[in-house]
């Protein structure tokens, strides 16, 4: 019989907590420390987080500790400016992100889904859309979202996880897929999750009465396995979204539909903000880019530092 003290498995990180990891191997879930070696290497890999692939050497049958964080594909991050501007890893080895929207309760605001779509984009991460809660409005209203989104590149939907509606289309959306939910707090992603896999232990929160916003349900990045194949990482609602390594000057790039206007500008550096002969504007005025889009673009852009290569 093989000595678990020295057997070593590959699993994926599922939760962390202060101090111990529940870690997916063989079919269970094992409780790992981390091997104190660990941090002091690169520094890349210094902290194990949601998503990570992980060499574990088995302890017993229900605890181990991990030993290596093998190399990652994908990384969803944002910022964390309380102190300094620096990264903040919310998870790992992601495929898709999946931006749920509520078309009320809280409202729908386009302003905070293309600053969803820029974090997609500057991680190379295909994006799909849902717009939950269609139950609670005219759907006609909000139909103009899912076909320019879906135009450019963006499957859009509707969903409601009261009435059922689009739940079918969301699970072939996540099989076989690690797909990270994110979006407003109070928009619906735990109650769609739920409505698709009840028995997961996955909080469902209420809107706040008084202030019609969300309130934080989820309090931790987590990973759930799927049933029918794949996983979903939960992650806490951000009211305040930080961007990591998005600059002013880069901004344009991350708004696909763009692109093929770009090299029409009358200047090869155009950022599509003031200068003449943009061929950008010109296509916001003929209605070829949504113009609510546009606007967004240029409050995002405000809102952004320059980089540190750039000449201010």
């Amino acid at each position: 019989m093989e000595n678990s003290s020295t057997t070593t498995r590959i699993g994926k990180v599922l939760k962390v907590t202060r101090k111990t990891y529940d870690v997916a191997i063989d079919g269970r879930v094992i409780t790992c420390t981390v091997k104190g070696s660990l941090t002091a290497q690169d520094s890349e890999y210094r902290t194990v987080r949601v998503g990570d692939d992980v060499r574990v050497q088995l302890v017993n049958e229900t605890e181990g500790v991990i030993t290596e964080i093998l190399p990652r594909r994908s990384r969803l991050s944002r910022t964390i400016e309380s102190r300094q501007y620096q990264e903040h890893i919310i998870a790992t080895n992601i495929d898709q992100i999946l931006v749920i929207m509520s078309t009320r309760e809280p409202a729908f605001k386009s302003g905070l889904l293309d600053r969803y779509l820029v974090i997609a984009e500057r991680n190379q991460l295909q994006a799909t859309i849902c717009i939950n809660k269609i139950d609670l409005a005219n759907p006609e209203d909000f139909e103009i979202y899912r076909e320019y989104y879906t135009k450019i590149g963006y499957p859009t939907f509707f969903a409601s996880a009261v009435t059922g509606t689009g739940v079918d289309h969301l699970k072939e959306i996540l099989k076989g897929k690690v797909t990270a939910l994110v979006g407003h707090s109070g928009v619906g992603k735990s109650s769609l999750i739920k409505a698709l896999e009840p028995g997961l232990d996955i909080k469902v929160g209420e809107v706040s009465r008084r202030t019609r916003k969300g309130q934080h349900t989820t309090t931790v990045v987590q990973l759930f396995p799927l049933s029918f194949g794949g996983f979903v990482i939960d992650t806490p609602g951000i009211r305040e979204l930080g961007f990591w390594d998005i600059f002013k000057r880069d901004l344009h790039k991350y708004f696909r539909e763009f692109r093929q206007y770009e090299g029409d500008c009358q200047f090869a550096d155009c950022l599509h903000i003031h200068e003449p002969g943009c061929a950008v504007k010109a296509a916001v005025e003929r209605g070829e880019i949504l113009e609510e889009r546009y606007h967004n673009y240029l409050a995002i852009y405000a809102s952004l530092r320059n980089a540190p290569y750039e000449v201010r």
